[in-house]
């Protein structure tokens, strides 16, 4: 028995907690504590070059970047592995040129189950820190596919967005609102939302066993009552033949099976989809008040998965004859409004335009759908955000202030080398240099450039006087 949880004083209570979950084999649970975390990798397939993915490609992979790792497949993830927990991913180059996600492996179950299809308009109602938004983003085109990752702690989104322009996604926009607020926005209007909700952690104490400190007996039944709330909100804001994912990291059947099943009392069209337990060693959810459909949840438990504890369930809202938005997003695509936050885009035509300038010399791609924030232009912005407090839309170009231009991290990880008409592949050495916020020797031209290591992009430099000036964020340096 993990020795940290059992010197906790609220031990004893958890553990009485858990005897009132059927089928939950405590003893066999509580020694999985004794072992290590699993240590889970998703990849990010915008940086892989059309890389087939399996175990043997991706450590041919890592080698090329001097990474040694051996890597086990994922059962629920395509994109997924374990990794070795010796090996620090997360303090590499390849990391901060988002090449992948360090995700728990349990954790990328729920968007698997949520059956995204690429022109799908997605809501991630709870995102931070950013592990499911950027695995939806991956599964939607760029040209048609929207995901709104909503996160009501101010933080925690700003968190959410610099893993998302660091995985260098362009169709994702970022908001910070409670779930109540966005409920009139966007009423009957997305495809797929997925809910991951605050919770009392109760799966995660082997990975965080100092967590239990925060635990006591009324956690679970207050995290239900928000829960609860939250759930409402995305009812209404699921469209009638749209499909939702409820998941949480905990055991408890407060905030797992009655939510779910308080849902689906107070909401008829909503209906449990089941999914194939066995063929990935889940669990069946639990049955409350003989509604026998809860055993089409899922709970993922760490004595018969590679993963901590998790569970999640596949909601659908039935269809109706008649939905009132469904010709929402087009309205919102072809009549933008103007949010307050947002500047008069008439006047900012100039700022736009010094933009252009800067495609033109630089760029082998074309960019619309326009918004200007204050200084700040982005482009793919295809919703209407009035009233939105939005952090980010779309893809974040850069920032334009006395006519100068200056493009942003984003920009650098969304673009591929072959879309810039400068690159410049530089050494593990001098990327590692330029992270830490030095600058560089080179002999080529004045001007911009898009620097890459392996060939793959790291951020742009500016080159003046054979010096490629630092351009790497501030606040995002550091020593590798």
């Amino acid at each position: 028995m993990n020795q940290k949880i059992d010197k906790q004083n609220n031990y004893k209570k958890y553990y009485e907690s858990l005897n009132q979950i059927p089928n939950l084999n405590v003893e066999k649970l509580l020694n999985c504590y004794n072992d290590d975390k699993k240590n889970g990798v998703r990849f990010n397939l915008r940086k892989l070059d059309n890389l087939e993915i399996n175990e043997e490609n991706l450590e041919n992979f890592l080698k090329k970047f001097n990474i040694s790792c051996s890597l086990k497949q994922i059962d629920w993830c395509k994109t997924g592995f374990y990794f070795d927990k010796e090996i620090k991913l997360g303090k590499n180059l390849l990391h901060e040129m988002g090449a992948y996600y360090l995700q728990e492996p349990s954790a990328m179950a729920p968007v698997e189950f949520l059956n995204i299809l690429p022109s799908d308009v997605v809501l991630d109602l709870c995102a931070s820190p950013g592990g499911k938004t950027t695995q939806i983003a991956e599964k939607l085109n760029f040209d048609n596919g929207i995901l709104i990752s909503n996160e009501i702690v101010q933080q925690r989104a700003k968190t959410l967005v610099e893993n998302v322009h660091r995985l260098g996604f362009g169709n994702v926009i970022v908001t910070n609102h409670s779930p109540k607020d966005l409920e009139n926005k966007f009423k009957n209007f997305f495809d797929k939302i997925l809910v991951d909700a605050p919770c009392s952690g109760e799966g995660m104490f082997r990975k965080n066993a100092e967590a239990i400190t925060e635990w006591n007996e009324n956690t679970p039944k207050l995290c239900m009552n928000r829960q609860k709330e939250i759930m409402e909100s995305a009812y209404k804001m699921l469209k009638c033949g749209g499909t939702m994912v409820y998941s949480t990291c905990t055991f408890s059947i407060e905030e797992n099976e009655m939510v779910v099943n308080y849902l689906l009392s107070n909401h008829s069209d909503l209906e449990l989809i089941s999914i194939d337990h066995k063929k990935f060693n889940f669990d069946n959810g639990i049955e409350i008040s003989g509604i026998s459909c809860l055993k089409n949840c899922a709970r993922l438990y760490p004595y018969h998965i590679d993963g901590e504890g998790h569970f999640f369930a596949v909601i659908k809202k039935k269809k109706s004859d008649v939905n009132k938005n469904e010709n929402m997003l087009l309205d919102c695509k072809n009549d933008k409004k103007i949010s307050k936050k947002q500047q008069n885009l008439h006047k900012n035509k100039e700022k736009i335009e010094i933009f252009k300038q800067f495609e033109k010399k630089y760029l082998n791609f074309c960019f619309d759908n326009f918004v200007v924030f204050d200084d700040d232009i982005y482009a793919n912005s295809t919703l209407d955000l009035n009233g939105l407090k939005v952090l980010s839309t779309g893809v974040y170009l850069g920032r334009c202030i006395k006519n100068i231009f200056t493009p942003s991290l984003h920009l650098s990880h969304f673009l591929k080398p072959e879309q810039c008409k400068r690159v410049f592949d530089i050494t593990e050495s001098d990327a590692k240099k330029y992270l830490e916020g030095y600058e560089l020797i080179t002999q080529i031209d004045d001007g911009w450039v898009l620097l890459t290591y392996g060939g793959i992009s790291i951020c742009f430099g500016k080159v003046s006087q054979k010096k490629i000036k630092n351009h790497y964020p501030k606040q995002l340096r550091k020593k590798i």
